[in-house]
């Protein structure tokens, strides 16, 4: 019995023994367990919060980029779009390993270089939300070269049709000059004739008695008188030529003056500014053009059709006056419009004076009459130069080679030379006669110089029509 209780007491102790040895084991398999399992659980979640700086969990990455290309991620796919586009914008491959906001801005540097290098200052880019929409603004160049070309068509067809009048002119005259030499040569023939039966008769005289001789004699009178008178009609003739002659270098003169005074004439009604919207309700409009084009309040433009060619005293269909102005915009009312023919968008927007790129050079020459009453008004040259300068033109003394455009009034009046009964009276008479002289000359002066320089010159009234100013200045004469 001893024997056996010992041997259950060692199967005892080996059970316990290896009974603490495997709980020992599954407690450090435990621990290691719990151990990896959290350093697991740290590596997911600093999986999730980089998953989550990439996209939200909000938002659907397949929504964002599509379809993913084969072999790639969604990231990757983006990734493949932006380095195709900077390729298509830029024309190069990009940078490897360069971050998609490197590439972005080198794409928007070089959009905004392209748009200073080619747009310039004479161009406006379209913008989007953020800044310059390329298609958009390359969207509204065309448009401006079709606006261009459809106006230099335009000015051909005017050009070609008094190309065409020059010609017909020019035909003409070399026509009834043909005519004239014609007539000429006719009565060349007469004379030679008459000459002829003269001299038949002289001989005939000679050889006749004292009767043949007194009917020779008279027959010789009267073939003198009719050789005179065919010899007047010879000069009458010839004269006629000769002023078929300067009529027609004279003619040919106009038409050289008409056709440079015409191009010269077109760069008048040049567009100054674009319509962009009108409230026909309220009678405004709203032009591209504000503070940074030197744009003012009291500005005035004439309106004219953009497809009808403008009148001659330069009248157009409507005259505008500016009231607000912001930075690139500025509002007008409708001072005057017809309402069978109204204002739209295409309609050409011009002032003589104001231009948003130069200043325009004036010479003011004259006597000016504003309030229509038949009396010169004393200051009415000054008012017209204090207009000019206001609305950003250049007056100058004199007429030069610079001078665009002449502005006349009517011409000075001469005083009558006084008497010497009227010296002794007045002292200064003779004095405002030589000045009243001297002012009538250089009017003259001033509108041989304009003429010999093909300078455009506009009276008054076709001014004032020229700057959309007519009615407002017969609204209040005083302004």
């Amino acid at each position: 019995m001893a024997a056996r209780q010992a041997n259950q007491s060692n199967a005892m102790m080996y059970a316990l023994v290896i009974f603490i040895a495997l709980f020992i084991i599954a407690t450090v398999v435990a621990v290691i367990y719990y151990v990896k399992s959290e350093e697991f659980r740290t590596q997911a979640q600093d999986a999730e919060d980089d998953l989550q700086k990439i996209v939200f969990s909000s938002e659907n990455p397949a929504k964002i980029v599509g379809k993913p290309t084969e072999s790639k991620s969604y990231l990757g796919t983006m990734q493949e779009i932006v380095d195709t586009l900077y390729s298509f914008i830029l024309g190069k491959e990009p940078l490897k390993d360069a971050p998609a906001t490197v590439k972005f801005n080198e794409i928007s540097m070089k959009i905004t270089e392209m748009n200073n290098l080619v747009l310039g200052s004479d161009v406006n880019p379209a913008y989007g939300p953020d800044d310059v929409a390329l298609l958009k603004t390359i969207e509204e160049l065309k448009q401006k070269l079709e606006t261009a070309r459809a106006e230099a068509a335009s000015l051909d067809q005017i050009s070609q049709g008094l190309k065409n009048d020059l010609q017909n002119a020019a035909a003409n005259a070399e026509k009834g000059e043909q005519n004239l030499l014609a007539e000429l040569n006719k009565f060349q023939v007469q004379v030679d004739q008459i000459r002829d039966q003269f001299d038949a008769l002289k001989q005939d005289m000679q050889n006749a008695t004292d009767e043949q001789v007194a009917d020779l004699q008279k027959k010789i009178d009267e073939g003198q008188a009719d050789l005179r008178a065919k010899q007047q009609e010879l000069e009458q003739t010839e004269e006629k030529l000769d002023g078929s002659d300067t009529l027609l270098k004279e003619a040919l003169a106009k038409l050289d003056d008409i056709g440079s005074k015409a191009d010269k004439e077109i760069q008048v009604y040049q567009p100054d500014a674009q319509i962009i919207r009108i409230d026909p309700q309220n009678s405004i409009v709203y032009l591209d053009a504000g503070v940074k084009d030197h744009v003012y309040r009291g500005l005035t433009f004439a309106i004219y059709d953009r497809n009808k060619p403008p009148l001659e005293d330069g009248k157009g269909k409507a005259e505008i006056e500016v009231f607000r102005v912001e930075e690139k915009i500025s509002v007008a009312r409708i001072v005057k419009s017809d309402n069978n023919n109204p204002v739209i968008e295409e309609d050409i927007v011009s002032n003589l004076i104001w231009d948003r790129k130069m200043a325009n050079h004036f010479v003011v020459a004259g006597e000016f009459d504003f309030n229509n009453d038949g009396r010169i008004d004393p200051d009415g040259d000054q008012r017209i130069i204090e207009m000019i300068e206001r609305w950003g033109g250049q007056v100058d003394d004199a007429i030069t080679v610079d001078t665009d455009f002449l502005i006349i009034g009517v011409k000075p009046a001469t005083l009558k030379r006084p008497s010497a009964d009227e010296l002794d009276i007045d002292p200064m008479a003779q004095q405002r006669y030589e000045k009243s002289l001297q002012k009538a000359q250089d009017y003259k002066q001033t509108l041989d110089n304009a003429a010999n320089l093909s300078i455009p010159v506009f009276n008054q009234k076709r001014f004032l029509y020229l700057i959309g100013y007519d009615t407002l200045i017969h609204k209040n004469p005083m302004l």
